[in-house]
């Protein structure tokens, strides 16, 4: 893999394709051509520069971002890493299990332009030959526009969908009334009136202190930890990754901690990142043991997504995996897709695993962890 890597390509010599490991996305420049690209807040400057700051060492990974320029102006990044195991190389897009959407970061406009050009899919082609195979999880932009790009590749449906609520302008009491069933809005009153009345002192809040957002991912962990054993919590380089970023991003507002607070004590806790116009819901957790008549988990979203709805936000990601909740919280599904590119005898192997075979694709992810 040369970093070095840069070729002109296109009309009159005006794109330039190369590799940049060490791009600054808390630069103006990136900020730039986030807020004008068609992506999540999974693609944010705070989210990628924390993932490739902290975690991407931490699992034994290497940075592989690829950019496209107009002359200084950054067109295109598309944020990759690159694991090796069991001799095999796998490219995949910047996830590591902790990524709910991936996509290149630029506007949809671009991505056509750049996948209808056989010179860029080309030189494309060059830079990823090293690899065995890519992997991009969790497509839910213009799939066949990557497809294009990368010249062909295996797709299937992600086992998992998105789940996002939409939100509108006006009051939440009438948005309640219009999407939460009556049974549900009543069920949420009635426990939060009966935890008023047997609880001294009870708040929801938005954590901004760092001790108080420190506190409410510590307990996070712990919940989720001493029910789930493999949760991706009790991996200390995952916790420390997610720490990190609640704390950075608390004062911007880039991320988002929140939670009920009881008598002093946390019943319930939400960390989210922070994407154009909606919160990703990432982790949550409750205090089932001392309140789970209360709800509280249920309770702490609520008011969550009651207080994104007041700041004006469009929609409120509930995050991929279909649960109970989402329904009862009318979130609609986004379908979401896996696309892999074999570049090699061993990789065309791996991505027939990935796609076909249930039971091999477990014993993959075993071997690679962040391939899911």
């Amino acid at each position: 893999m040369n970093a070095h890597f840069n070729r002109r390509v296109g009309p009159g010599e005006t794109i330039a394709i190369g590799i940049e490991n060490g791009l600054d996305f808390t630069s103006e420049t990136y900020r730039q051509l986030y807020a004008r690209s068609d992506v999540t807040g999974f693609q944010s400057p705070l989210w990628l520069n924390r993932l490739y700051g902290t975690l991407v060492p931490a699992v034994s990974a290497e940075p592989f971002i690829v950019t496209v320029r107009r002359g200084a102006d950054l067109t295109a990044v598309m944020p990759m890493v690159v694991q090796r195991a069991a001799g095999v190389t796998i490219l995949q897009a910047a996830d590591l299990g902790v990524s709910d959407y991936n996509a290149p970061v630029c506007s949809a406009d671009t991505l056509a332009e750049l996948a209808g050009s056989d010179t860029v899919r080309k030189t494309l082609a060059q830079l990823i030959s090293f690899a065995d195979v890519l992997f991009l999880r969790k497509v839910a932009c213009d799939v066949d526009a990557v497809d294009r790009l990368f010249g062909g590749t295996t797709r299937s449906a992600s086992e998992n969908n998105a789940f996002v609520i939409d939100l509108a302008p006006g009051e939440f009491d009438d948005w309640r009334r219009e999407n939460l069933k009556k049974g549900f809005r009543k069920n949420i009153d009635r426990r939060r009136r009966r935890l008023n009345e047997e609880h001294g002192a009870v708040d929801w809040q938005t954590f901004v202190e760092p001790d108080d957002v420190a506190r409410a991912i510590d307990f996070i962990r712990a919940e989720r930890t001493a029910k789930f054993k493999d949760d991706i919590l009790a991996t200390d380089s995952y916790f420390e990754f997610y720490r990190d970023c609640a704390l950075a991003g608390a004062a911007s507002g880039e991320t988002v901690t929140s939670g009920v607070v009881v008598d002093g004590e946390l019943a319930a806790a939400d960390f989210g990142v922070m994407g154009k116009d909606c919160l990703h819901s990432i982790l949550c957790a409750a205090d089932v043991e001392n309140f789970g008549q209360y709800a509280p988990g249920i309770q702490s979203l609520h008011d969550l997504i009651r207080e994104r709805f007041e700041k004006g936000d469009s929609r409120f990601d509930a995050g991929i995996g279909n649960s109970r909740y989402k329904s009862d919280f009318s979130a609609r599904e986004i379908a979401l897709e896996n696309l892999s590119l074999s570049l090699s005898a061993k990789g065309q192997a791996v991505s027939t695993i990935y796609h076909r075979a249930k039971p091999l694709k477990n014993f993959l992810r075993n071997i690679v962890k962040t391939v899911h």
